[in-house]
């Protein structure tokens, strides 16, 4: 491919796997960690402790949430890369084609 860049799609294609299976990977163990990071009970009955463990709580649901959006920007970088490769393909294979005519 000529022009102001160069792609290699097959590597490209190999990168957007990686990345869905990290994806995958890293939703799967979030939600195995997830109760143990939002299901803790208080120690005792008094103040502190409650307090303590809806704090606890609260630090787990922002680290679900921090991680959820981080599978989710993963996977849109897999399915950005899928599609340029997808794209710098069938722009070599147009431009073979035109330069045949």
């Amino acid at each position: 491919m000529g022009g102001l860049f160069s792609m290699v799609p097959g590597a490209v294609d190999l990168s957007a796997a990686t990345e869905a299976g990290i994806s995958e990977q890293m939703a799967a163990t979030t939600a195995a960690g997830a109760a143990a990071l939002t299901g803790v009970m208080p120690m005792a009955l008094d103040e502190d402790s409650v307090q303590f463990a809806a704090a606890l709580n609260a630090a787990g649901t922002a680290y679900i949430a921090t991680a959820t959006e981080h599978v989710g920007q993963r996977a849109a970088y897999s399915g950005a890369q899928g599609l340029a490769s997808t794209t710098a393909g069938e722009v070599d294979l147009i431009g073979s084609i035109l330069s045949q005519l």
